[in-house]
């Protein structure tokens, strides 16, 4: 009896233990709860006390991504005030572009916190603030200039028909039908599907001109030749003077040569940033001087200034003092087909104005960090670099270049699309800057999936997690990763846009503070994040530790479709056994070194080390 009594005793005190123990967790947990509710919501009352919108509107976006309460309504009518406020300070000074980026965010933010009607006030506002920077701010900039501002505005003010109609217009002003074609069909998708008011008139105005310069192209039946000839006038050859290098004993001049192609007649040039590399590296300590000698005569040459340039892209923009003769037309590369015949235009090894031919070999091989090359068959040698691709049309379709790293004999170009992407942002000056959501994504069964987040990046405060699948970037649904780092990288930044994912089948709509993208972002997290958390993003592995820990074995769970990882041959349930991350700074290559127990080769020790450059394309 006494000892049944024991027994009965003792398990009531276990479970009593046991409901005071599940107490205590729900007491701490609540507790860490309100420590970073109030955290936040103290980040956000000295923000606001500071008058800084776009802190105030991170911690807004970290609040509503964790909470639903009262407070919400509180915070955003806050916020609203506070842009009340900046939008008073920027007119002040007519600060067009920061009050376009200001009710920009607005809109991104409030989308589903404030009513409909203010909603479409602030829209309506975005609309009248692009339209009046346009007619203030682009009139002393060049045709082409103005033609990269407004695709740039079409992704601020989506649907607007009045930018596209502009777009129109300046293509119809640089007998450029190909890009007149294409605006016009969008400008007539969005007016035929609002109809606003009197829009007919323009409507049949812009497409009888439309007309009018197909006929005449069509009369004036202008042969390839002649578009190559006005080609070559376009183009001019790049000296950089590097002063003089010693070997031997014996002095000799250092040159590097290359092309430019002027796409301005005020004096303006585009060629290759790693031409002109050594005039703008900081880290460079010679001398370098960049030329600029517009025809055959080696004796004429004129100093260049560098006004822009894109490491990313490998462009950039030079100035002369001096007209010059421009009659490039740029097309579209993004219909650019394999097999398709293009002429490249240069100075290789010093001969000005060789002109080669070829064809379409690729038009999707991901070497950039942001977007695809193009892949031709035309010959190109070194002094190619910076030239004219143009096809059978006399359109220009990319930028040439040559020498690339692991990839002999093998010639590419910088499409035109992207070019014109980033154009305003080459004459604004220095170098281009990007914005990114801070994560890094792969493409799986035709949906994008998130598979790495960088610590204390953008993506953070909207709670974005391993495994969501972005569909929509600011409305527009996303079918590979460039749709979203073109949608997001050629913005400015602090700048907030909508997300559309799905996590576990439901759909979520997340707004994303944008910042600063890295020139390298895989440098970037090597130096901020474990190894073992970002062989993910770099080398495509993902995988589990087994026991024990401290071996640094891992279960290959999954592998990255097109990933190093997948060229190599490791398989999902590989065993590995990682190193650790090297990095090499003079060849810009990460290193892996591994020991690899494949269930292909019967589970036997191979040791291997995988590499991969920096130029990762798998980050937005």
């Amino acid at each position: 009896m006494r000892k049944r009594f024991l027994n009965v005793y003792l398990f009531l005190v276990a479970v009593i233990f046991i409901l005071l123990s599940c107490v205590s967790y729900s007491i701490t947990d609540s507790d860490n709860v309100q420590k970073v509710n109030t955290k936040i919501i103290n980040e956000f009352n000295e923000a606001v006390g500071n008058g800084d919108f776009y802190d105030a509107c991170k911690s807004y976006i970290e609040f509503s991504s964790s909470y639903s309460d009262h407070r919400k309504n509180e915070m955003i009518r806050e916020i609203e005030d506070l842009y009340s406020t900046k939008i008073s300070e920027f007119k002040d000074t007519n600060d067009l572009l920061s009050i376009i980026e200001y009710t920009y965010s607005l809109v991104n933010l409030s989308e589903k916190s404030i009513d409909d009607h203010n909603l479409s006030g602030y829209r309506k506002d975005l609309t009248k603030y692009v339209h009046r920077f346009v007619e203030s701010e682009l009139n002393n900039k060049g045709e082409l200039e103005k033609v990269s501002w407004l695709i740039h505005l079409t992704e601020l003010s989506p649907g607007d028909p009045d930018i596209h109609k502009l777009l129109v217009k300046l293509c119809l002003k640089r007998n450029n039908l190909f890009l007149a074609k294409k605006h016009f069909n969008i400008y007539s998708e969005i007016v035929q599907a609002d109809k606003p008011s009197g829009y007919e008139t323009e409507f049949e105005m812009l497409e009888a001109e439309i007309n009018d310069l197909k006929l005449k192209d069509n009369n004036e039946n202008k042969s390839p030749q002649e578009a190559i000839e006005n080609t070559i006038k376009s183009s001019v050859k790049i000296v950089v003077d590097k002063g003089i290098k010693t070997k031997g004993g014996v002095g000799a001049p250092d040159h590097l040569l290359g092309t430019g192609v002027v796409i301005d007649e005020r004096g303006y040039i585009i060629t290759n940033y790693h031409i002109i590399e050594s005039s703008v590296d900081p880290k460079y300590e010679g001398y370098s001087r960049v030329y600029v000698i517009p025809g055959k005569d080696e004796n004429i040459r004129f100093v260049a200034r560098i006004i822009g340039y894109d490491s990313v892209y490998d462009l950039a923009l030079l100035k002369v003092e001096k007209r010059m003769e421009s009659f490039i037309r740029f097309g579209d590369s993004d219909i650019l087909r394999q097999g398709e015949k293009v002429v490249a235009i240069g100075n290789p090894v010093g001969l000005t104005n060789t002109v080669t031919s070829g064809v379409v070999s690729s038009i999707d091989r991901p070497f950039l960090q942001i977007g695809n090359i193009i892949q031709i068959d035309a010959a190109l040698n070194p002094g190619n670099s910076g030239g004219a691709l143009i096809n059978s049309g006399g359109y220009l379709v990319g930028i040439t270049f040559a020498g690339l790293e692991n990839f002999e004999n093998l010639n590419f170009a910088i499409p035109s699309n992207l070019l014109l992407s980033i154009l305003f942002r080459l004459y604004e000056g220095g170098q281009v800057k990007r914005s990114w959501i801070g994560c890094a994504v792969e493409k799986q069964d035709d949906n994008l999936y998130i598979d790495y987040i960088v610590p204390e990046g953008p993506a953070g405060p909207a709670r974005l997690q391993k495994g969501d699948i972005i569909t929509e970037v600011n409305g527009k649904q996303t079918a590979d990763i460039f749709d979203i780092q073109s949608s997001t990288s050629h913005l400015g930044n602090p700048l907030i846009i909508s997300l559309t994912i799905e996590r576990d089948k439901k759909v979520e709509c997340k707004t994303i503070l944008l910042e600063g993208r890295p020139e390298l972002p895989a440098l970037y997290v090597y130096d901020r994040d474990a190894h073992e958390n970002i062989i993910t993003p770099l080398f495509g592995i993902v995988m589990s530790r087994l026991d024990p820990p401290r071996k640094k074995n891992y279960l290959v769970t999954r592998v990255v479709t097109g990933s190093v990882a997948s060229s190599v041959g490791i398989t999902e349930g590989d065993i590995i056994k990682v190193k650790g991350i090297k990095y090499d700074e003079k060849y810009r290559v990460f290193y892996l070194p591994l020991d690899l127990k494949s269930k292909r080769f019967g589970y036997l020790n191979k040791s291997m080390v995988l590499y991969t450059y920096t130029g990762i394309n798998t980050f937005i």
